[in-house]
C-alpha cells in the first residue's frame, strides 16, 4: 500500500499526537486505508471516464486543477481598489459557496460515515484515535481544496496589496475553513438529535438542498448591503440581518486592521470572525461523543415505507398506459426515494434548479415568467445519474423477464419527471403567483408541458443506458460543452416559442394546444421502436 506524503508530514508531529493520548501508529494506518479508498471515489467536479482509474493516483488530487480554475476570479476582488468590506465580502461569499457545496456533495459521506465505528472500534482501537483520523482526513481534503481555490489570489495579493494583506488573507481563510467544517458538523448533529432512522436520512438530504439555496441566495443579499454611486463610491449600510452573514464578518477584519475603520459594526463583526470559529470548535469537540452515538440512528430503517409512497403509487395508475409500465414506474419511484447515493447526488442539483428562476429574474431586473424554464437546468445531471444504483447487479431482471427497453425508458422518465421535477415546478409556480400578482396560469401550463417535452428531447438526443444498471463511481459520463449547448438549444428554443406565441392575440392558447399535441405524439412515438437504441446491459 502506498505511503502518502501527508502521512510522512504527520510523522513530524508524532510526539504531539502521542501526548494527546492517541495511538499514532494505528491512526496512521487508518488514514492510509482511507486515502487508498479515496482513489476509487470520483469527485463531483470531475468529468472523466473512470474505467481507466489509476489505483496509485488519488482521483481527488487530479480534480484540484479544476478548483484552481474556479479560484481565478478571486484575483479580481483582491486587486479591487475599493472598500475592503465590499470586495472581501464578495470574495468570501464565493469561497464559502465552493467550500460548502464541495463539503456537502463530496464529504457528507465522510462526516456521516458509521462504518468506521462498526468495524474499527470492535478492535482494540480507542475512539479518540479513530476520531482524530477522521478529523485529519477531512481537514486534509478541505485544506487542499482551499489551497487550490485561493492560491492564485494569494500570490497576486502579495504584489498588489503587500505582505500584511497576504498574511491576514491567509489567516481569515483558515478561520473560515474551520467555521465551515464545524457549522456543517453541528448542523448535522442537531438533525441527528431531533430525528431518527430513515426520516433522518431524508432530513439530511433536505438540509443539503437548503444549504445550497441559502449560500447561493447570499450573493443577492450581500450585494444589497451596499450602495454604489455613479462615481463607484461604495457605502456600507449595516442592518440587523447583516450580522447573520459570515462573509461580512471576515471582510470586516480587513476593514478594521488595514483600512483602520473603527465603526462599531465593523468592530463587532471582526470579533465574530475570530470568536465564532473558535467557539464552534470547542462546542464540536465537547459534542463528539453525542455525535458518534447519534450516528447509529442512520442504521434505523423506516417500518412504514408502503404508506410513505402511497401518493406516488396512485399517481402511476393515472399516467401509466399499461400494467407493465405502471410496475416499472413504481419500481423507479421506490429506487429514487430509497437509495441514499442517488439522493445525495441529485438533490443538491434540484436545489439549484429551484433558485435559478428567481436569481435570473431578479438579476436581470425583470419579472418574466419565462425564467421558470431554468428549472430544466437540472435535466442533464438527472439523466446522467438515473443509470446508477447501489443495487445495479439486479439489472439481470430486465433480461430475465424480457422487458421491452423502451417501456423501461418511458416509465422511468415519467417517474423522474413526476417525482423530482413536478414538485419543484409547483412550488416555484406558487411563489411566482405571489410575486407577479397577475394571471399566469396559461403561461405555467405552457411552461410545464414544454419542460416535459424538453426533458424527453434531451433524453432521446443523448446517450442511453438502461436505468439503475451501473455502479456509482464505476463509470462517469463524459460531459462536454456540447451537452450543455444541446440543453440550452432545446430549452431556449421552447422558451423562445413561448415568448413569440405571447406576441399574438390568443397566441398562448393556440400554442398550448399545439404543444400538448406535440408532447403526446413525442412520448408515444419517440420510445416506440425497440431496435432504434443501442442498449447496454451490465
Amino acid at each position: 500500500m502506498k505511503d502518502y506524503k501527508i502521512l510522512k508530514f504527520l510523522d513530524l508531529f508524532k510526539k504531539i499526537f502521542v501526548k494527546l493520548g492517541i495511538d499514532y501508529q494505528v491512526m496512521r494506518e487508518i488514514l492510509k486505508v482511507k486515502l487508498t479508498l479515496d482513489t476509487r471515489r470520483s469527485q463531483s467536479v470531475m468529468v472523466s471516464d473512470n474505467n481507466n482509474i489509476d489505483e496509485e493516483k488519488n482521483q481527488f488530487l487530479k480534480s484540484l486543477p479544476i478548483y484552481l480554475i474556479f479560484g481565478l476570479p478571486l484575483i479580481f476582488f483582491v486587486t479591487m481598489d475599493i472598500s475592503y468590506i465590499f470586495s472581501m465580502s464578495l470574495l468570501f461569499g464565493i469561497f464559502m459557496f465552493f467550500m460548502m457545496t464541495s463539503l456537502v456533495s463530496d464529504f457528507s459521506s465522510v462526516l456521516l460515515d458509521i462504518r468506521d465505528k462498526n468495524i474499527i472500534l470492535t478492535k482494540p482501537v480507542e475512539s479518540i484515535t479513530l476520531n482524530m483520523a477522521k478529523i485529519i482526513h477531512i481537514l486534509y481534503y478541505v485544506s487542499m481544496i482551499t489551497l487550490a481555490l485561493v492560491l492564485p489570489s494569494l500570490i497576486v495579493s502579495i504584489f498588489s496589496k503587500g505582505i500584511v494583506f497576504f498574511l491576514l488573507y491567509l489567516a481569515t481563510i483558515i478561520l473560515l475553513d474551520l467555521f465551515i467544517i464545524m457549522l456543517t458538523a453541528l448542523l448535522y448533529l442537531l438533525i441527528l438529535k431531533l430525528f431518527s432512522g430513515e426520516k433522518l436520512k431524508d432530513i439530511i438530504n433536505y438540509v443539503q438542498i437548503s444549504l445550497t439555496i441559502a449560500i447561493t441566495l447570499s450573493y443577492q443579499v450581500i450585494g444589497r448591503l451596499f450602495d454604489i454611486s455613479e462615481l463607484l463610491e461604495i457605502n456600507f449600510n449595516p442592518t440587523w440581518w447583516s450580522g447573520l452573514l459570515p462573509p461580512v464578518w471576515f471582510a470586516s477584519v480587513f476593514e478594521l486592521l488595514i483600512a483602520r475603520n473603527t465603526n462599531t459594526f465593523i468592530v463587532i463583526y471582526s470579533l465574530l470572525a475570530l470568536i465564532i470559529p473558535i467557539v464552534s470548535i470547542i462546542i464540536y469537540i465537547k459534542l463528539i461523543p453525542s455525535f458518534e452515538r447519534n450516528l447509529q440512528k442512520l442504521n434505523d430503517e423506516d417500518t412504514n415505507k408502503k404508506r410513505k409512497h402511497r401518493f406516488s403509487n396512485s399517481l402511476s395508475n393515472i399516467i401509466s398506459r399499461t400494467k407493465e409500465e405502471k410496475t416499472l414506474f413504481d419500481f423507479s419511484s421506490n429506487i429514487m426515494k430509497n437509495e441514499r447515493n442517488f439522493k445525495l447526488r441529485v438533490y443538491p442539483n434540484l436545489g439549484f434548479s429551484m433558485i435559478f428562476p428567481f436569481i435570473m429574474a431578479f438579476s436581470s431586473g425583470t419579472s418574466s415568467i419565462l425564467t421558470i424554464y431554468f428549472v430544466g437546468f437540472a435535466f442533464l445531471t438527472i439523466l446522467q445519474l438515473i443509470k446508477y444504483s447501489d443495487s445495479y447487479k439486479a439489472a439481470w431482471i430486465y433480461k430475465f423477464f424480457e422487458i421491452d427497453e423502451n417501456t423501461i425508458y418511458r416509465a422511468t422518465l415519467k417517474s423522474v419527471f413526476m417525482n423530482l421535477i413536478t414538485p419543484i415546478f409547483i412550488l416555484i409556480s406558487i411563489i411566482f403567483f405571489f410575486i407577479l400578482k397577475e394571471n399566469i396560469l396559461i403561461d405555467l401550463m405552457i411552461a410545464y408541458i414544454s419542460l416535459n417535452l424538453g426533458f424527453l428531447l434531451l433524453f432521446i438526443t443523448g446517450p442511453k443506458t438502461l436505468p439503475f444498471t451501473e455502479k456509482f463511481g464505476a463509470v462517469k459520463d463524459k460531459g462536454s460543452i456540447l451537452d450543455a449547448f444541446r440543453m440550452l438549444f432545446i430549452l431556449g428554443g421552447l422558451a423562445l416559442a413561448h415568448f413569440i406565441a405571447g406576441m399574438f392575440p390568443y397566441g398562448k392558447y393556440i400554442y398550448l394546444l399545439v404543444i400538448i399535441i406535440v408532447d403526446i405524439i413525442a412520448w408515444r412515438k419517440a420510445l416506440k421502436a425497440k431496435e432504434s437504441y443501442e442498449v447496454q446491459y451490465n
